[in-house]
């Protein structure tokens, strides 16, 4: 029996000793056989014997034994770290714990056994609250060798085999006891150093690119910390998280997570992506470019799907946690607001890589409410959020703030608003921070909104500006050098010696640029960034069309058009969204239409399953409903890229027209048609099926087109006419079609109050319709009847001056490039001499007038074209407006002018070579539309296609309104033939012999201007009637500017004068004022005078009387 005895346990104590000095190397004992491999703490041995107690080392002894260790002189002799060891200790005990608890274990009494587990565990949390300590306090023991972060960082990038750390597999139970110790008390000063090793290890040369593979394992060893829930939620706690010292670049490069964010593929961020991976990618096919993109777009992929696990897991530990990580990149974007400007100092805010991971972040936080198909949560967005972010700044609510608060609030309190001023934003903010009481719950989808819309402004968005400026920089450079490679005059001889050199290392300046944008390209055209920001931008749409709508119940109802202008009051919450928000949704589409259409009619990214919401679908109700009402956007440029959107896709190739008005003219065949993206297609036909476009768009851009005159840059004559170009372009590809927008254009000129109201048998309820708008774009009829009014004036105006412009351009060029020539033969020209000096001189001096007006002559022939198209269109679709009084005489003369200069003697000087090719300036066109106009003013229109049945029904209806048109085309022959300056018979027969000899126009067209100009012939006034009324009539019956007999006197209200009608409303077309006092006035203001037009008529035919009974007693003496 004795032999079957288990042996006889160790003393608790006794074990206790053995098990502490194996596992932390100490003794206490001189006769320790092992006392040689460890430290012998003679101090703390007699320190307990002195107490009458054994010198043994016991739980209750441990801290002291400890203690001692870790004197500096005892760690000293060690060579290893006072974390080293305390780490060292930590994972021998884990040994033996797990060896207590395995196998050998169970040949242990459980009671022995849990016991001597216990103390083991309870000398683990000794240990980690030492290292807790020594991780807060470096320089609390000595740190000779490495410190506990970085063993842990070690260990956390140890390759998965363990065999050169095998602290890397006990490092996950260290990690839980670490926060189980510190959880509740300062985690975050404990877990920063670990990060900060982190942060060190990602800026070395080996992982700070993510050419190279060591970024990996940082990133992985940071989301393998931020598993832990508790260290996710001390993170943000750090105070290196976001030190309140930090702003602008410092946000990258002094914050716990800046060095991550940094990491990225963009070249600003790291050289090596285009000195090294993109070294010969200029000279590479486009295939192999293409598999260089998606090899580094599938890393970056990685990158930011760990950056946003990290995110992630930091917003959902806590709601504090949540705010504390909001208020980090609030704080970021406030401090680096000077990302989106113009010209911004690159080196003082976060830099292209760390914005676009930022906005990424934030764009896959947002992703559970954006990308719902239906935008069930966009009710969840408020945009008071603005306001209330606004109002936590110095300048309204600064008690109890700290700074960083402050940098958010002075930011959102300082943006340029949609649709108000500073101050309307300061007495906003002054109103609701009286009614508010403490801070307002907005919820994170508020929240993760706005903060996403801001992070992309300044990153993505931001970066795509700068992008576009580099493909300016490049084209504009590469033109140069082609320029003075071609005209090598334009240099001194001294240059010209050097041109090869400079040439060639331009050429290598270009190579630079060309891989910057390739590498670029990259980035920023990669489909599933463009998708995800594009699914954002389409919630960012509905939420502003939803603010604005009627009943602020889209997208769960069909959008009911806001308030018509007359009563339009805009919402005071709408007025405080900052512009960016609109803007940027603009602009991003606008540079898709461009550079990327195929992500606007990508299957996948077109979510709303219900008609309208799908993502494609948005794009042109947004772009109508913020045209038709153009006070809720009050800076002009914003909805000119609108009218970008819409002629972008509705573009059709120009040289694929085939809609000049009455002109055969064949297409060029010198140059392929160019193959339109499918995108064009589809959003047309959205349009088509739009029930908001089909009423509202072409009223709108007809409206804009005014509008735009005056946008308050100090650019703004030049601004206007590219604007315009765009617009005419729109209007004629809408125009040419379908004919429903031929006929919403018609509709919306012949509309008027004047036209409601003396209409035959309008009802009071008609005219009580007419008189409040319904039916009508604009807010009434009376404001439709002015936009026509004021467009006519415009179009006119801009025809004389680019009609104008283009013409003397190209004599200019003509004239040149004459002399040019004269000069390369040899001689002076005109029997001058020339010496060789005087000569380069004067050809550098050629050359540089020539490139001015060849750049001056390219743009405005363009619209010039398009606007005499658009005049010519219209005159034939609505001649009625082009034939008021106001208008008539200036448009008379314009077109006679024009004429001389395309059909006159001296038409040859517009003769330039290669001037289709070089300026798009086709004179024949030009020559057929300009007659077109004369011909649908000066003759009734003809029906074309009618047949002679149909002629004789619709005979009558047309005899009700034939006297208006047969008076309205009498005004116009007569304002034509009474131009003395430039009107002559001879000029209709020429243009006639030009039309037929070029095949121009159809012999039913030739017949009509034949007619045209024998009608006037027949109208020729004679001019010295109306010099001897003039001369005749008393002051105050003669305009007081024009100082022509007035034939419908109307009184000025604010200055008292008295004026004809035609002329004052003329007038006012292009300047709004009272010309005597520049007090506001405009035409519905002016007091009709019947007494004096009556007295002034009746003087007239008395005086005429006279005049011919003189005239034929003159004629019989003689």
């Amino acid at each position: 029996m004795a032999d079957n005895q288990k042996p006889q346990e160790k003393p608790f104590d006794q074990w206790q000793d053995d098990a502490f000095s194996s596992v932390l190397s100490v003794t206490l004992d001189t006769t320790n056989p092992k006392r040689s491999s460890r430290a012998y703490l003679q101090s703390v041995g007699e320190e307990l014997r002195s107490e009458g107690l054994a010198a043994l080392i016991t739980t209750s002894t441990l801290e002291r034994v400890l203690i001692a260790r870790l004197e500096e002189s005892v760690v000293a002799g060690s060579g290893v770290s006072a974390d080293g060891y305390l780490i060292s200790s930590w994972s021998s005990i884990q040994g033996v714990v797990s060896n207590l608890s395995g196998a050998k274990g169970k040949t242990l009494d459980p009671t022995v056994r849990e016991a001597r587990i216990g103390a083991l565990c309870e000398a683990q949390r000794l240990l980690v609250s030492y290292l807790g300590l020594s991780l807060q306090m470096p320089d609390l023991f000595s740190q000779l060798g490495q410190p506990g972060q970085r063993i842990i960082v070690n260990a956390l990038l140890a390759d998965d085999s363990q065999a050169q750390n095998p602290l890397a597999a006990l490092l996950p139970a260290l990690l839980e006891q670490l926060v189980a110790r510190f959880a509740n008390d300062s985690l975050p000063e404990v877990i920063a150093p670990v990060f900060r090793e982190l942060g060190l290890r990602m800026v070395l040369p080996s992982n700070r690119s993510l050419l190279q593979p060591g970024f990996r394992h940082i990133l992985q060893a940071m989301e393998t910390l931020v598993a832990h829930r508790e260290i996710a939620q001390a993170i943000p706690h750090m105070r290196t998280f976001d030190p309140e010292d930090c702003d602008g670049r410092r946000m990258q490069t002094s914050t716990a997570l800046g060095v991550f964010l940094a990491l990225s593929a963009f070249p600003g961020s790291d050289e090596s992506i285009t000195k090294v991976y993109y070294l010969d990618a200029p000279s590479r096919s486009a295939r192999d470019k293409e598999a260089l993109h998606s090899s580094l777009r599938t890393t970056v992929q990685f990158l930011q799907s760990l950056l946003f696990g990290v995110f992630d897991k930091l917003v959902r530990s806590g709601a504090a946690e949540r705010d504390l990580t909001l208020r980090y990149t609030l704080r970021t974007l406030a401090t680096n607001a000077l990302r989106s400007g113009m010209q911004v100092d690159l080196a003082k805010v976060v830099d292209d890589g760390f914005a676009d991971n930022l906005a990424a972040v934030w764009l896959r936080l947002s992703e559970p409410f954006t990308n719902d198909p239906q935008l069930r949560r966009i009710d969840r967005v408020d945009p008071d959020w603005v306001a209330f972010r606004a109002m936590r700044s110095s300048g309204t609510d600064a008690q109890g703030l700290d700074g960083e608060q402050k940098h958010i609030g002075t930011y959102w309190r300082e943006l340029t608003r949609i649709s108000a001023d500073k101050e309307f934003v300061d007495s906003y903010l002054q109103r609701t921070s009286k009614q508010s009481a403490g801070d307002q719950a907005f919820g994170f989808i508020c929240d993760c909104f706005f903060t996403a819309a801001d992070a992309l402004h300044l990153g993505p968005v931001a970066t795509i500006s700068r992008y576009l400026e580099l493909l300016k920089r490049i084209s504009r450079f590469k033109e140069d050098i082609e320029r003075i490679q071609a005209t090598p005059e334009i240099l001194t001889p001294v240059q010209r010696a050097s041109l090869p050199l400079v040439v060639e290392r331009w050429n290598h300046q270009l190579d630079d640029l060309k891989r910057e944008k390739i590498a670029l390209d990259a980035q920023i055209l990669d489909p599933r960034r463009l998708g995800s920001i594009l699914v954002f931008y389409r919630f960012a749409m509905c939420f502003l069309l939803r603010q604005v709508d009627r009943e602020s119940r889209f997208p769960e109802k069909p959008f009911a058009m806001p308030a018509e202008e007359g009563n339009l009051s805009l919402p005071d919450k709408w007025r405080m969204l900052p512009q960016f928000l609109f803007e940027d949704v603009v602009e991003f589409v606008v540079f898709l239409a461009m550079h990327s259409p195929d992500t606007l009619i990508d299957s996948t990214l077109q979510l709303g399953r219900s008609e309208g919401l799908r993502t494609f679908e948005m794009i042109p109700a947004f772009v109508v409903v913020f045209l038709a009402r153009p006070a809720y956007v009050s800076n002009p440029y914003m909805k000119a890229k609108l009218v970008d959107i819409l002629h972008m896709l509705t573009y059709c190739d120009p040289r694929e027209d085939s809609d000049y008005v009455d002109t055969n003219e064949a297409r060029s065949l010198e140059q392929p048609a160019v193959h339109l993206h499918p995108s064009i297609s589809q959003f047309q036909s959205c349009l088509d099926h739009s029930a908001l476009s089909r009423r509202f768009l072409v009223p709108a851009l007809l409206r804009f087109y005014v509008d735009i005159e005056q946008t308050g840059s100090s650019s703004q004559f030049y601004d206007k006419f590219n604007i315009r170009y765009y617009l005419a372009r729109t209007l004629r590809a809408l125009w040419a079609r379908a004919p429903l927008y031929v006929e919403a254009t018609k509709s919306f000129f012949l509309q008027s109050v004047d036209s409601s109201c003396d209409s035959i048998g309008s009802s009071g309820a008609q005219l009580a319709e007419a008189a409040n708008g319904a039916g009508t774009t604009t807010g009434s009829f009376k404001r439709d009847q002015q936009v026509i009014e004021e467009f006519v004036a415009r179009l006119m105006t801009d025809t004389t001056y680019l009609l104008d412009e283009s013409l003397s351009q190209l004599i200019t060029i003509r004239d040149t490039e004459k002399r040019q020539a004269e000069i390369a033969a040899g001689g002076g020209g005109s029997g001058q001499q020339t010496t060789a000096e005087s000569g380069a001189d004067e050809s550098r001096d050629l050359a540089h007038r020539l490139q001015e007006s060849e750049r001056i002559a390219r743009s405005y022939v363009s619209l010039a074209h398009e606007t005499v198209h658009m005049l010519a269109f219209l005159t034939r679709l609505v001649p009625k407006p082009f034939q008021a009084g106001e208008v008539v005489g200036r448009l008379a003369a314009m077109l006679n002018y024009n004429l001389k200069q395309l059909a006159g003697p001296k038409c040859s000087n517009l003769r330039v070579r290669n001037m289709s090719s070089r300026f798009a300036f086709n004179p024949r066109v030009l020559l057929s539309e300009l007659i077109s106009v004369y011909v649908h003013l000066g003759l009734p229109a003809v029906v074309v296609g009618e047949s002679d049945d149909d002629a004789t029904r619709h005979s009558e209806e047309r005899k009700a309104a034939g006297a208006a048109d047969a008076a309205a085309i009498d005004r116009f022959v007569t304002a034509v033939v009474e131009d003395d300056r430039s009107y002559s018979a001879t000029l209709f027969e020429e243009a006639y012999s030009i039309l037929e000899r070029r095949s121009l126009k159809t012999t039913e067209s030739l017949g009509r201007l034949r007619l045209f100009a024998q009608k006037c012939k027949a109208a020729k006034v004679d001019t010295r009637v109306i010099e001897f009324l003039e001369a005749q009539a008393p002051d105050s019956y003669l305009d007081p500017l024009l100082a022509s007999l007035m034939t419908d006197p109307v009184r000025l209200p604010t200055s008292g004068n008295v004026m004809d009608r035609a002329a004052i409303k003329g007038q006012l077309l292009s300047d709004p004022r009272d010309p005597f006092n520049r007090a506001p006035l405009t035409a519905d203001m002016l007091v009709p005078l019947p007494e004096l037009r009556k007295e002034i008529q009746d003087w007239r035919d008395a005086k005429l009387v006279d005049y011919y009974e003189s005239l034929h007693q003159d004629q019989n003496k003689l």
